[in-house]
C-alpha cells in the first residue's frame, strides 16, 4: 500500500476579469476513489475549496490566484506521502503550478511528483524540462495511471510497466511508454470520493460552473468527444472516442446526491453531453420513473443536432434550466475552418424550442482565429443579433486562444506566430476572461479592432435583448434582490 497526496492547485485568472468560477475538484475525487478502491491511502488537498474567500497576485502583474497559497498547502499536507499527484487542467494557469510544484519537490526532495490533465498531457515535453520537481507525466486519463504509480511506488511494477506516463531518462532522453487504452467503461470506476472533501464552501458561496441553483453537484455522464474541432485540446487529452454511461447508474448517483448531500441542482461537466437522442430520453424517462424533483444544467458548450422539440420538452419537464449552445461562430466559412459542423439553421430551431419551454439559453461565440477575416467576424456579430431576436438569455463573445494539444496552436508554431512556451505566452491565455485587451492570433484582423467587435457584439446582444425582452429588466432586479440566478 502506497500513500499518495493528491492536489487540486488554486485557480488563476485574470486580474480584470468579469468572473472567476469555481468548481469541486472532479477529477482528484476521481482518482482519491479509485487509489482508494485499490487499496492505497489518499490524502487530498483542495486549494481553491479550503479559501475560497483568498485572493493573492500570482506570477504576473496580470494574474491573481484564489485558494491556497504555497506556504498553506505545504502545512496542510498530514504525513510524507509516498507519492504525489498535482491536476494541471489550463495552460495559463502553468506558471502558478509549477512554482507550487517546485516548493513541493524542496519539501520532498525524494517523493515524486506526477502530474495529469489537460496542460500536462498537451505539453508533457516542456513540462518535464522546465519543471524539475516533476518525475512523470499522466497522459490523458488518470484513474487507472494513477494506482499503477502507486504500485510503482510500492515495488510491485516497474516504471516502464505503467502504461500512458512520460518521463525523461537518465541522460534526459524523453521516453514515452505504451499509450494506455482509453476507459471503455466509466461505470467500471467508483463515484468521485467526494466524503475526502469539505464541499460546505462550495454550497456557500454559489460560484459554480454553471447558473447557481442551489446545493450543486457535478456529475459526468459521457467522456470524450468525437469532433476534433481544431481550437480545442480534446483530440490530445482524450482521443475522439466518446463513451456513455448506463442512464440508469447515472441517475443513482444524482440520486446518491440528493440523498447524502441535499443536493436540488446537478451541473453535466461533459466536454460534449448530449450527442445520442435516445440516450437523452432514457435519462428523462429514468428520473420521471424515480419521480425525483430537482434541477439540473448544462453548462458546458454542448452540439444542437438532437436537442429537437421532443428531447428538449422532456428535459424542461425534468428539471432541465440552462443549456449552454456553442455555435463559436456564425460564418459558414469560420465553421468550416475549425471543423465546427454544426449548422446554423438547425441550431437556431433548437435554440427556439428551448425558449418556448422556458429554458434559459447561453450560447457561446468566438472571433479572432487566425485566417479568419473581416467578413467572418461582422457574421459572428450578426448571429449574435439574431440570438437577441430570438430569446437567447446570455451570448459570451470571446477572443480566440491557441492552447497547446490543439491543431490550430500546432499550425501558429510552425508560422511563428508563436514562439516557445514563456509566462508572456500564458499570460495571453486569459484574454478570454477580460472584455480588454484581445488575443493577438489572428493573421487578417488587428487586436484594437478585435476589441472593438467584442464590445461592439455584447453591446449589442445585451442592448437589444433588454429592448426586446423589457421583462427582462425586472427580471434582472429581481435576482439581484433576491440574490439567485437565472441567466448567467
Amino acid at each position: 500500500m502506497s500513500r499518495i497526496l493528491l492536489v487540486r492547485p488554486p485557480v488563476v485568472f485574470s486580474r480584470t476579469s468579469i468572473s472567476a468560477p469555481v468548481t469541486m475538484p472532479l477529477s482528484i475525487a476521481y482518482l482519491a476513489a479509485n487509489l482508494r478502491t485499490h487499496g492505497h491511502q489518499v490524502d487530498v488537498i483542495d486549494a481553491v475549496g479550503e479559501a475560497l474567500n483568498h485572493i493573492a497576485p500570482s506570477y504576473c502583474d496580470s494574474a491573481l490566484y484564489r485558494g491556497l497559497s504555497h506556504q498553506e498547502i505545504l502545512e496542510r499536507i498530514p504525513a510524507e506521502p509516498d507519492g504525489i499527484g498535482v491536476t494541471t487542467m489550463f495552460s495559463q494557469e502553468w506558471p502558478h503550478i509549477a512554482e507550487l510544484v517546485g516548493v513541493l519537490h524542496a519539501r520532498y526532495p525524494g517523493v515524486p511528483v506526477i502530474l495529469g490533465g489537460e496542460h500536462a498531457t498537451a505539453a508533457s515535453e516542456y513540462v518535464l524540462r522546465t519543471c524539475p520537481g516533476v518525475r512523470m507525466i499522466a497522459m490523458g486519463e488518470g484513474e487507472e495511471t494513477i494506482v499503477d504509480f502507486a504500485d510503482y511506488l510500492g515495488g510491485k511494477r516497474s516504471l516502464e510497466d505503467i502504461s500512458g506516463i512520460r518521463y525523461l531518462g537518465p541522460d534526459g532522453e524523453l521516453k514515452a511508454n505504451i499509450e494506455r487504452p482509453r476507459v471503455r467503461k466509466p461505470d467500471d470506476l467508483p463515484w468521485p470520493a467526494w466524503d475526502l472533501f469539505n464541499l460546505d464552501p462550495y454550497f456557500g458561496e454559489g460560484e459554480g460552473h454553471g447558473v447557481e441553483r442551489g446545493r450543486s453537484m457535478p456529475i459526468l455522464a459521457t467522456r470524450g468527444c468525437p469532433y476534433q474541432c481544431t481550437f480545442c485540446s480534446n483530440p490530445a487529452m482524450w482521443t475522439t472516442r466518446y463513451v456513455m454511461r448506463e442512464v440508469p447508474l447515472v441517475v443513482d448517483e444524482i440520486e446518491h446526491y440528493i440523498r447524502k448531500y441535499k443536493a436540488d441542482n446537478i451541473d453535466f461537466f461533459d466536454l460534449t453531453a448530449i450527442i445520442k437522442k435516445e440516450w437523452t430520453l432514457e435519462f428523462c424517462r429514468e428520473i420521471k420513473r424515480r419521480g425525483l424533483k430537482f434541477t439540473w444544467q448544462l453548462p458546458s458548450g454542448t452540439r444542437s443536432e438532437v436537442l429537437d422539440e421532443e428531447v428538449i420538452r422532456e428535459m424542461a419537464e425534468t428539471g432541465c434550466m440552462n443549456v449552454t449552445y456553442a455555435p463559436e461562430s456564425g460564418s459558414e466559412w469560420t465553421l468550416d475552418y475549425i471543423k465546427k459542423r454544426i449548422k446554423i439553421p438547425r441550431l437556431i430551431d433548437s435554440i427556439r424550442h428551448a425558449k418556448r419551454y422556458g429554458v434559459f439559453v447561453k450560447c457561446n461565440l468566438i472571433i479572432g482565429f487566425p485566417r479568419e477575416k473581416r467578413r467572418d467576424m461582422w457574421k459572428t456579430l450578426g448571429l449574435a443579433m439574431r440570438f437577441a431576436w430570438i430569446g437567447v438569455d446570455d451570448t459570451g463573445l470571446y477572443p480566440y486562444s491557441p492552447y497547446p494539444g490543439s491543431e490550430l496552436y500546432d499550425y501558429l508554431r510552425g508560422t511563428k506566430a508563436i514562439g516557445p512556451m514563456s509566462k508572456e505566452y500564458f499570460e495571453s491565455l486569459m484574454s478570454f476572461m477580460n472584455l480588454v485587451p484581445s488575443s493577438v492570433f489572428c493573421e487578417n484582423v488587428g487586436r484594437r479592432e478585435i476589441t472593438f467587435y467584442r464590445l461592439l457584439g455584447m453591446s449589442i446582444f445585451y442592448g437589444l435583448s433588454y429592448v426586446l425582452h423589457p421583462s427582462r429588466v425586472l427580471r434582472s432586479l429581481r435576482n439581484y434582490r433576491e440574490g439567485r440566478s437565472d441567466p448567467v
